[in-house]
């Protein structure tokens, strides 16, 4: 062999040899991106279930204490102040769903959605309970505005009600 046909033989090589390494690295490159890339996406889907989550048990049991206040407000007021086991009994399940509202409102994310449902539950609570008078339609309108928060989170892309 001729030192030019060696010299032509270790010139290829090295291209060859850089040209894999290029490769791997290139390589290498997308794949720690593409992992990146999947894990902010995981990580941003993980989020919305959990808003959603919040926000689906939040509408619950706000109608579910929205059945509880009806009832206890209609017998105490039936009963005109007068103590009974029915009464107590039908407390006991307001408070319980008043409590069950105020603990799953923790979990809510969105700002304006927690303020409408403690803006509602203020109002259902004098319009069913009270002796101070508020209209029922008062009352509707913040139970409007507590699921149109609600559905208007649901619907968005993250999980957030575009106020909050």
């Amino acid at each position: 062999m001729t030192a030019a046909t060696i010299t032509a033989a270790a010139s290829a090589t090295a291209v060859t040899l850089i040209s894999g390494v290029v490769a791997a690295v290139v390589s290498l490159i997308v794949a720690i991106g593409t992992q990146v890339a999947l894990s902010v996406r995981e990580s941003h889907a993980r989020r919305y279930l959990r808003r959603r989550a919040a926000l689906i048990d939040a509408q619950d049991a706000a109608l579910a204490l929205r059945g509880r206040v009806g009832e206890y407000g209609a017998l105490s007021r039936a009963n005109a102040g007068r103590p009974s086991a029915e009464v107590e009994a039908a407390e006991r399940r307001y408070l319980d769903a008043r409590a069950l509202l105020e603990v799953t409102l923790t979990r809510v994310d969105d700002q304006a959605v927690v303020a409408a449902a403690q803006r509602w539950r203020s109002a259902a609570e004098v319009s069913f309970i009270s002796t101070a008078e508020i209209s029922a339609a008062q009352e509707q309108r913040e139970w409007q505005a507590v699921n149109a928060a609600i559905g208007s989170a649901l619907r968005s892309e993250d999980g957030t009600s575009p106020r909050s």
